[in-house]
């Protein structure tokens, strides 16, 4: 049977009004999720970025803040997101409020809110106006003063410096040091810990002790270390480092000083008497092998110090058997006791 047109029509348009208030009723129409889903999508995808600046899942490189004035340093670093620890170190003539050691590394990749501690030069006036109404620092500023560097650092830095105050030859500012033949300690670590051990003992026995580093993450430079011993007015300046060679059959202890050049002439004789004393000293509580008392004019930590100035060279890494005690508690103390014994000897004959 023939349907009229006009009857398909009606049914066609009451299908399409039902189908619009059904929709209506339920609220679900094709096009009403989409537009509610987007906007979803984006919050969760942009939030971490437009409002945690300081999430741990954001990593920022450290940047390089050493030589820079500490506020500007310190500004830096938070802008970068880090949070920033400060410790002060008597200043160098030309190192005064500037940054000489930051941990880590510039380079390094942490994440934000990480932190990153800044070792800078304290200002003369500063360190005046702290002890000027305290009676027991002026105290201690009056007593002897020892400024232990333990050698080296974890990265050499091979960038070059002169190898004294104005010379046209150069050295790398500082060296990576030695390592265990069979521990394979490295000598950074080792001489921190022996040089620990010596803070401790001259401490005990009333001697205020600045330390060119506290940590193997630093970048210090043979120069700069010498300027953290003569900002100080150290009595003497004691660096601690073990020696290395290709014949792993050299063993024993030397101790170095500095002579032969118009930059030491003025410290070599203390210098002289303090290794005496010093190396004498360290043999007899270790029984080490006496490798001598080595005058030195090409080392740029004597070249810059204007102060008496040793070396204690503790042993051979290279060797297996001093290798070995090296790295035992025990014989790092005798090495304490030792210098701190010559230590006191040479401080109270002057």
């Amino acid at each position: 049977m023939a349907v009229p047109v006009v009857a398909v029509v009606v049914v066609a348009v009451v299908a399409i009004i039902a189908g619009v208030a059904l929709g209506l009723i339920r609220g679900t129409t094709p096009v009403a999720p989409a537009t509610v889903e987007v906007p979803t999508i984006a919050l969760e995808t942009t939030a971490p970025v437009s409002n945690d600046t300081t999430g741990s899942d954001v990593m920022v490189e450290v940047p390089d803040v050493i030589g820079k004035p500490l506020e500007d340093a310190s500004t830096l670093l938070t802008l970068a997101g880090f949070t920033v620890t400060r410790v002060a170190t008597p200043a160098g003539e030309s190192a005064t409020g500037t940054v000489l050691a930051q941990n880590p590394n510039a380079g390094s990749i942490l994440q934000r809110g990480d932190q990153v501690t800044l070792t800078y030069a304290e200002a003369a006036s500063t360190i005046a106006s702290s002890t000027a109404n305290d009676p027991d620092a002026k105290a201690a500023t009056t007593a002897f003063v020892v400024c232990i560097d333990p050698g080296h650092q974890d990265k050499a830095n091979n960038n070059l410096e002169p190898i004294g105050p104005g010379s046209a030859t150069k050295k790398a500012k500082v060296t990576g040091g030695a390592t265990g033949a069979v521990t394979h300690q490295p000598e950074h670590d080792l001489v921190l810990s022996v040089s620990l051990k010596l803070k401790a003992k001259l401490e005990a026995q009333g001697v205020k002790v600045v330390m060119t580093r506290m940590t193997s993450a630093v970048d210090i430079s043979n120069s700069q270390r010498a300027a953290v011993a003569n900002s100080a007015g150290a009595d003497l300046f004691i660096r601690v480092h073990a020696d290395g060679s290709t014949n792993g059959d050299v063993r024993g202890l030397s101790t170095l000083y500095p002579k032969g050049n118009a930059w030491v002439n003025p410290i070599s004789a203390e210098s002289l008497k303090a290794a005496t004393a010093i190396h004498a000293a360290v043999l007899a509580t270790t029984g080490a092998p006496d490798r001598g008392v080595v005058p030195r004019a090409d080392m740029s930590g004597f070249n810059y110090a204007k102060v008496p100035s040793v070396i204690v060279e503790c042993g051979f890494l290279s060797n297996p058997v001093e290798d070995r005690l090296l790295a035992t508690a025990s014989y790092q103390d005798k090495l304490a006791a030792g210098m701190t014994r010559g230590i006191m000897g040479y401080l109270r004959g002057k």
